[in-house]
């Protein structure tokens, strides 16, 4: 396995050559730097390899989550405000029963 990157002018080359990775640094076809890793045996190639995402969807996959629990946030602050509501109602109903009941009795009361 061989692997090039290209950085500010460098070329910097890594590979596995019979059991040790050599990763070496150049510029204008001059070695600049060079060393060696001892691995101890050939490395052989993975079967259980994650899958490499091209750039830029791994946002796409962190926008989309972030609307999703925008979307969540706002369901669960109408069904708040929707139970608020349904609750000052119920209130509002039982302040008027009680007004009327003791109108009643009042009326009562007065009759006596």
């Amino acid at each position: 396995m061989k692997t090039t990157i290209e950085v500010n002018g460098f070329e910097i080359k890594i590979e596995e050559l019979e059991g040790k990775i050599i990763v070496s640094a150049h510029k204008d076809d001059e070695v600049i730097e060079e060393f060696a890793l001892e691995t101890g045996a050939p490395m052989e190639k993975e079967e259980d390899t994650e899958e490499v995402m091209p750039f830029g969807e791994e946002e796409d996959d962190f926008e989309e989550a972030q609307e999703e629990e925008e979307e969540n946030e706002m369901e669960e602050m109408e069904e708040e405000a929707e139970e608020l509501e349904e609750e000052e109602e119920e209130e509002e109903e039982e302040e008027e029963e009680s007004k009327l009941e003791s109108f009643s009795s009042f009326i009562k009361n007065r009759k006596k």
